[in-house]
């Protein structure tokens, strides 16, 4: 059975979508809070494949299903119209920057291979065009220029049905959005240059701008969107919802992106190219420092296309222009970054795409670079950034300058033959070189998969404190085995230790349960208290993420015993091996009864 059937059975064994007031998930169960128990169907739930067990506890029906139990609770809650993050928890505290990375990066994953496939057949062409293959005014230039600009020129449209996924909202609302921005009375309004605004109910103004190509504005906007859609969707009678609440939703969101969000993001485009002609005023050396590093930052925003009426007012002004000279720089820079990539990632696809982005960006095309491979790698992002400031800051000492405007790419170089050329070329050379370095030493390798493992697992004491056997947990969950085999620790000072050598591939957002991966496939549990997800997190400090590497003297986590305590919870530390069909035997290497030191050596399990 599918994840979507299964989904929908539990739902009915459950007693309906009418008998549930909501359900959310911990580590390993579903848990449904329902309005009569008496409707669940037992026997039937734990007849389902994907089903370990059930219980009944705390007013709550948990399923059991194991650690892959979100994959089966994202379909019910759509089935049941929740919002698939209530989870009763909190999610992992991030930075700003890591928190827009990560916002970025899952916004454009889905749509790099578009953005991949038109950038190569762009760079391609615009090298062809440099070096007089082709000229940019035939029909045949012309209609490949069609397939490869429609997805830059129209990346409002691709940003906003991803980001819809990511805010989780109507998908086809906010490409709506995007179509507003677009719309050609804007864009003919931008082409003819006659207003610079519209009249909003004669009193309030909505700006004239061109969208076209932009990131930030309609990332914004469907961020806006979602909290009014879900606002509008409370507000209205369910009778209503089906037809007013997109009508409303769709109003009010457009006219707020018109009139203050794409405006704002614009603004903040010209601001920065407002301050990239101060600084040329100043220094052209301090000026290649700066515009360097923030190009990259900028080119991921949709920023950077406030720097190109710079340059063309410095052709039409002097002749020349030295801005455009750094941004080659830039795009040099990222795609160096970017090689260094191939050299820590393992698998093919990963190599492909990756080895496609460099190539794109040699070419000029460096979005596919940052929003499929730099955003994901920030340390990488860092190497490129400073790779771009050292390389700007270098051919601004000397001067360099281009003569007329052309696309940054390897193919840029014959548009730089004259007195500057070798400054061009070294200037490349230090950019792709330097970003390549630093990304290449900062950047950790994957660990690649060996083909021969240990068959065996050692299972050590996750803290300090006494045995308990598995058997002896009071949760049927575990104590039955239920979810595997293995035992728990009643820590007394709350300081976790990973049982086992491996990588940190789950973490729940209460902040109760962390899952590890060990070298030969094992995966392993650790749970912080009984019924513990219940705290939202309080009471637990995490010092892992997702795809650290651990040992048995990594510590993970530290329990405030005496708060969970005081909310009636026990405090014992359970270790379980989830996979245990890929284990033969397990069993204890000595009396294990007494007080352990964290890190002992417990149990070791013979792999099958």
């Amino acid at each position: 059975m599918k994840h979507e059937e299964i989904a929908k059975q539990i739902i009915e064994d459950v007693g309906g979508a009418g008998n549930i007031n909501n359900v959310w998930h911990c580590m390993t169960r579903l848990r449904f809070n329902l309005k009569d128990e008496k409707k669940v169907d037992y026997s039937a739930l734990e007849k389902l494949s994907k089903v370990v067990g059930t219980k009944y506890q705390s007013d709550q029906l948990q399923v059991v299903i194991g650690t892959d139990v979100a994959e089966y609770f994202t379909p019910i809650a759509k089935e049941l119209g929740l919002d698939e993050n209530n989870q009763q928890g909190e999610t992992e505290k991030k930075g700003l920057v890591s928190v827009f990375m990560d916002t970025v990066s899952g916004v454009f994953g889905p749509i790099v291979p578009a953005i991949a496939g038109a950038g190569m057949i762009k760079g391609l062409m615009a090298g062809l065009v440099a070096l007089n293959v082709i000229s940019n005014q035939t029909d045949t230039y012309l209609v490949i220029d069609m397939v490869a600009s429609g997805v830059f020129t129209f990346l409002p449209f691709f940003v906003a049905a991803s980001a819809a996924r990511i805010f989780k909202t109507n998908q086809y609302l906010a490409i709506a959005i995007a179509a507003i921005l677009q719309f050609p009375t804007m864009t003919t309004a931008v082409a003819e240059g006659k207003i610079s605004a519209f009249q909003l109910f004669g009193v309030v103004p909505v700006p004239v701008f061109n969208y076209a190509g932009t990131v930030i504005p309609i990332i914004f906007a469907v961020l806006a969107l979602s909290y009014i859609y879900r606002w509008v969707d409370n507000v209205l009678p369910q009778i209503l919802r089906t037809v007013f609440t997109p009508t409303i939703s769709l109003f009010v969101a457009g006219l707020l992106t018109l009139t203050v969000i794409g405006p704002i993001s614009i603004h903040l485009g010209n601001l920065l190219a407002a301050g990239v002609a101060w600084l040329f005023s100043i220094s052209p050396v301090l000026a290649g420092i700066v515009v360097g590093a923030i190009r990259p930052i900028a080119i991921f925003t949709g920023l950077h296309h406030a720097m190109t009426p710079i340059a063309l007012q410095n052709f039409a002004n002097q002749g020349y222009d030295m801005l455009m000279p750094m941004m080659f720089m830039a795009n040099m820079a990222i795609t160096g970054a970017t090689a260094a990539i191939y050299t820590k990632v393992k698998t093919k696809e990963e190599k492909s795409l990756v080895l496609s982005s460099a190539v794109s960006g040699l070419l000029g095309i460096t979005e596919p670079a940052l929003f499929g491979i730099l955003s994901k790698y920030k340390k990488a992002f860092i190497a490129a950034t400073i790779g771009s400031s050292v390389a700007s800051a270098f051919i601004s000492f000397f001067g360099v300058r281009i003569y007329g405007y052309i696309l940054s790419s390897i193919f840029s170089l014959p548009a730089y033959i004259g007195q500057y050329f070798i400054f061009a070329v070294l200037g490349i050379l230090i950019a792709l070189i330097l970003s390549f370095t630093i990304c290449y030493f900062m950047v950790p390798k994957q660990e690649e998969e060996d083909e021969v493992f240990t068959n065996e697992v050692d299972l050590h004491a996750t803290a300090k404190g006494n045995y308990i056997p598995l058997e002896n947990v009071p949760d049927e969950v575990f104590s039955t085995k239920m979810m595997g085999d293995g035992f728990a620790i009643d820590s007394v000072d709350g300081t976790v230790f990973s049982p086992v050598s491996g990588t940190v591939t789950t973490i729940f957002p209460s902040k109760h349960a962390i899952g590890i991966k060990t070298a030969n496939g094992i995966e392993v549990l650790v749970h912080m208290g009984i019924d513990t997800v219940a705290l939202a997190g309080k009471g637990f400090e995490l010092f892992v993420k997702v795809g650290d590497k651990v040992s048995t003297d990594s510590k993970i986590a530290q329990m405030d015993l005496a708060y969970i305590r005081s909310q009636g919870k026990e405090t014992m530390i359970i270790v379980v091996i989830t996979n245990m069909d890929r284990i033969a035997t397990l069993s204890g290497l000595k009396d294990l009864e007494g007080q352990h030191q964290a890190g002992a050596l417990l149990e070791r399990a013979q792999l099958s």
